[in-house]
């Protein structure tokens, strides 16, 4: 018997699939700037990105993030942030903002002339407003793929979020356990406006985990503007 126990967990699966996701639809929009100070090994990079929810009806978030990066290689990079998201509420504004510091590790490589590969694992410790310190880890892949002969490329990424503790007795229970916290795939259409400036715009299918209540299906409409200086 003492063999089989490794099945028992799935014995309760039913339950929990049965509960139908919410879901809704978004808009996000996500300005970078970043510069390399005139080809030096030292990096720096600040996102400013609004959000809407609730079928893009009603701004939600706006995220604030800036970096300090360093080339260890040409394709290896190190970055050191921080992360303000402010969670918007008509009654009590932005007092619910959440806080992070975060770690990063990114490789890019021209994998073809036409084909760049990205891999990026960030670490965050997040300070919530009504809750203790949760840890999250995020692992993204990115392929963009340059129309040969033309400014315009096609991107698609995937970006999987895992909390690593818990939040218990907290209104964060129902969404901060150890395991899967959500998942981002995206896919999109871009064009490079000039050598430093580039806009890419598609759909990306964000799914939220959640414990004890249904998931959440996001369906969000993501616009990207990039400035290099």
């Amino acid at each position: 018997m003492k063999n089989y126990c490794w099945f028992l967990p799935f014995l309760a699966m039913p339950s929990v699939v049965q509960a139908q996701p919410n879901d809704s639809w978004a808009s996000w929009l996500s300005t970078t700037y970043q510069t390399d100070f005139n080809n030096s090994r030292y990096l720096a990079s600040l996102e400013l990105a609004p959000r809407s929810r609730d079928n893009s009806s009603q701004f939600s978030q706006f995220i604030i993030r800036p970096l300090m990066g360093y080339k260890v290689t040409p394709k290896l990079q190190l970055w050191l942030g921080y992360t303000w998201q402010g969670e918007y509420d008509s009654s009590v504004k932005f007092e619910n903002a959440t806080q992070d510091l975060m770690q990063q590790v990114q490789w890019a490589d021209d994998i073809t002339p036409e084909i760049d590969f990205q891999y990026r694992l960030r670490l965050e410790q997040r300070f919530f407003a009504d809750a203790d310190t949760g840890h999250r880890m995020r692992h993204r892949v990115r392929l963009q793929y340059s129309v040969p002969g033309s400014n315009t490329y096609l991107v698609a990424a995937d970006e999987l979020f895992i909390h690593l503790n818990s939040l218990d007795d907290s209104p964060r229970a129902h969404s901060v356990q150890p395991g899967i916290n959500q998942n981002r795939a995206y896919a999109g259409i871009g064009y490079k406006l000039s050598p430093t400036i580039n806009l890419d715009t598609g759909y990306q299918f964000q799914y939220i985990n959640h414990f004890g209540v249904p998931d959440f299906f996001n369906h969000i409409w993501l616009t990207n503007l990039n400035i290099n200086f």
